[in-house]
């Protein structure tokens, strides 16, 4: 019988003005930090990033994780002479302090400034090439040591940013179950425990219930109780949940989303929305259930339909670009029914038809 395995940050704070606090909950981690910071984020919160933390060397990050910055950033950072490497901003800030953070062996705080997926707890690294095209993924040791999320800061960003992290989120419930029936592992290597399925569900729950409110708050930078609940949901339940619990469709259809240039430019979260749909298509849900879903993500603001994708009229030689990297994505094994070019296609068209 295969292990069962979970894992988490060793640390997880959640709240309104929490990033004033940030310096005394990394003087436990270690001394003369090395933020890797989202350029966006430095020119908007440069200064109020030195005062929050003092001694700190900020460094800005280009906008795409590649192995080349994270070498990049690696050589500034052993420069620098740093004990803990910081990310701050958005998923791809995120993972490049992680890739640092792993090069160098260091600890790693994460200070995410959007609630748009769920990098911050996970200890994985997706990497890009230069065309935007996933090429690899890393892992740190463990997960992050510390992960700071400033909801005032998440409150502040645009709605799109959140909407994105609900679609990630909304996923996992889904894809934890089929790697559990289909017998997969998680990304600790064991089966996924209760623990993360319940985590998982929780955070689909959470969804339903609260994510119409929140997006109400979106942008306004004053969060409320609704809007805690769905960062929580985005951020920890979510990354809990799939780390733990493992992939499936879903996620494996962000490979080939990525590998086309029309769908490239959509948030990852909103991949995985559209993903999610059709991953329930092709399981055989119940057509209302599949229609739930949609009108749920439509209502957020996100696609559902590979149109709103950004590929309204796809060819074969279309969908053909997209499934071929779907289908050899390590995720697809976790499903139980059969799936093929011919199967997810039609899958496509059957969750493009929903709300038409």
């Amino acid at each position: 019988m295969m292990m069962r395995a979970f894992g988490s940050p060793r640390l997880y704070l959640q709240g309104p003005g929490l990033l004033d606090r940030a310096a005394e909950a990394l003087a436990a981690i270690g001394a003369r930090p090395f933020a890797v910071v989202d350029p966006v984020v430095l020119d908007r919160m440069g200064n109020r990033l030195s005062s929050a933390l003092p001694g700190a060397t900020l460094t800005r990050f280009s906008g795409e994780i590649t192995a080349a910055e994270i070498d990049r950033l690696s050589d500034e950072a052993r420069s620098a002479g740093p004990g803990v490497i910081i990310g701050i901003g958005g998923g791809k800030a995120i993972d490049t302090a992680k890739g640092v953070a792993l090069t160098l062996g260091l600890p790693v705080a994460i200070i995410p400034t959007a609630a748009s997926n769920d990098a911050p707890t996970s200890r994985l690294i997706v990497v890009y090439d230069e065309n935007h095209r996933i090429s690899e993924l890393r892992r740190l040791p463990s997960n992050p040591d510390l992960v700071l999320v400033d909801t005032a800061i998440i409150a502040a960003a645009p709605r799109r940013l959140l909407a994105a992290g609900i679609g990630d989120a909304m996923s996992k419930a889904f894809e934890a179950h089929a790697c559990a029936n289909a017998g997969g592992i998680n990304f600790f290597g064991g089966s996924p425990p209760i623990a993360a399925l319940a985590l998982a569900d929780a955070c689909l729950a959470t969804l339903k219930r609260d994510a119409a409110a929140a997006i109400d708050i979106a942008g306004t930078g004053q969060p409320n109780a609704a809007f805690e609940n769905i960062v929580e949901a985005a951020v920890l339940l979510s990354g809990l949940g799939f780390e733990a619990g493992g992939l499936s469709l879903a996620h494996a259809l962000t490979r080939g989303f990525t590998a086309h240039p029309a769908t490239a430019a959509a948030m990852h979260g909103e991949m995985v929305a559209y993903g999610t749909i059709v991953q329930l298509v092709h399981e055989a849900r119940p057509q209302a259930d599949c229609l739930e879903l949609a009108r749920f993500a439509a209502g957020v603001g996100l696609p559902v339909t590979l149109a709103s994708l950004g590929l309204p009229a796809p060819t074969d030689a279309d969908l053909d670009a997209i499934i071929a990297p779907t289908l050899a994505a390590p995720h697809i094994r976790h499903l139980r029914a059969p799936i093929d070019r011919m199967i997810l296609a039609a899958c496509f068209r059957e969750a493009d038809a929903l709300l038409a």
